[in-house]
């Protein structure tokens, strides 16, 4: 283990030996120095452990000006400095204290008093060391994950705008066989409107990820339009007609004819609502039930989107954590479907705060299905 480093500031030679003797049988490092300059010298080229400082020093700086300027740099602040003087006066003391020592010791200095001191302080000294070790490795791991973080944010951006070629493909072919399925079996064209919910589902997803990944480094631009929100549900509703088809879901869709129009980014939107749509579709079981509403709220000034079902319903204890991308693997080991990849909720959390609106959810638990909403201010788009 290294030796620790005291240093010894005194302008006598005599008062350096007997400090140095009282500390001989500890094995400490013990450099000297006779003046503030000197001192000042040694620390910044050293670093020691600790300093016995004599306040009463010839020339332009004394014990309280090294003490002073010790303290004011923030790389030699944390270096213990014990006062050793003949003054005993009360301000003497009060003085070394407001100047940034840690303790005071009168001459004629007693050595257990002295020993002991001194090992209280580097202990403590010792303490803040790997205490600062700690944090400075800490801040080096922390530096490379965001490093890693980076890395990988960037290449899932890269892999899932790829994907959008292929999936356009895909959703294309499976549209062209639909045109001719008079000569198919009902049970090849049920796997072929699986496939295509499918690709719904998929498309949402990547439009999501690439949205989530844009708000988050703040590079969402928000294209804003004065919106008719009753129309918008009308056209998300038209995507989900054969899924609901295929479950034999009851589904109805109201909006109140007062509705205001709302001035929110049309598309991005629309997605928060087919993303609700889709997991609504997704948890309610077949010959069940979805119902939607789009209503004024006046005593907020904003527009309400709910949508319910009669589906597996979700503990009170999860309503929030569902909207945090973070909690999504713990979510799913607790039994809790969030969807695909439990993103979409994410996404529309993000993508009605962009709007400074709110969004939550309302079940009464397991198999007492779920009621989502979100809200958006009512604005003249000014």
């Amino acid at each position: 283990m290294k030796r620790k480093s005291i240093l010894i500031v005194d302008d006598e030679e005599k008062n350096i030996k007997l400090l140095k003797g009282m500390l001989a049988s500890e094995n400490y490092h013990l450099p000297d120095a006779r003046n503030g300059e000197e001192a000042l010298a040694i620390v910044a080229h050293t670093s020691p452990d600790l300093i016995l400082l004599d306040v009463m020093m010839p020339g332009g700086i004394d014990g309280f000006d090294v003490c002073r300027r010790l303290n004011e740099n923030k790389e030699t602040r944390v270096i213990p400095v014990v006062m050793v003087t003949a003054l005993k006066e009360k301000e003497h003391r009060v003085k070394a204290m407001q100047v940034g020592a840690d303790d005071f010791l009168s001459k004629p200095v007693d050595r257990t008093e002295l020993v002991v001191r001194v090992k209280s302080l580097l202990r403590i000294k010792s303490y803040h060391d790997e205490l600062s070790d700690s944090y400075r490795e800490i801040a080096e791991k922390n530096e490379k994950l965001k490093e890693l973080e980076g890395i990988k944010e960037e290449l899932t951006h890269m892999i899932v705008h790829d994907l959008r070629n292929p999936l356009t493909g895909i959703s294309m072919n499976l549209e062209s066989m639909l045109m001719n399925k008079e000569n198919m079996s009902e049970g090849q064209v049920r796997a072929i409107t699986r496939s295509q919910n499918h690709c719904l589902d998929l498309d949402l997803l990547i439009e999501s990820l690439l949205n989530m990944n844009k708000m988050e480094e703040g590079k969402m631009e928000l294209n804003k339009e004065m919106t008719n929100m009753a129309v918008l549900k009308d056209e998300v509703s038209t995507q989900f007609e054969q899924r609901i088809k295929s479950k034999n879901i009851s589904f109805s869709f109201y909006h109140s004819r007062e509705v205001p129009y709302v001035f929110v980014d049309r598309g991005l939107i629309k997605r928060v609502i087919a993303n609700l749509m889709s997991n609504a579709v997704r948890h309610t079981p077949v010959k069940g039930i979805i119902e939607g509403d789009v209503d004024f709220l006046p005593q907020e000034d904003s527009v309400s989107v709910s949508i319910r079902d009669n589906g597996d319903g979700i503990e009170p204890r999860y309503h929030e954590r569902i909207f945090d991308k973070f909690e999504q693997t713990e979510l799913k080991r607790a039994g809790i479907k969030t969807g695909v990849s439990g993103l979409g909720l994410a996404f529309c959390k993000m993508a009605v705060k962009a709007h400074e609106g709110k969004i939550w959810v309302e079940s009464e638990g397991e198999g007492k299905g779920s009621t989502f909403f979100f809200t958006v201010p009512v604005t003249d788009g000014c």
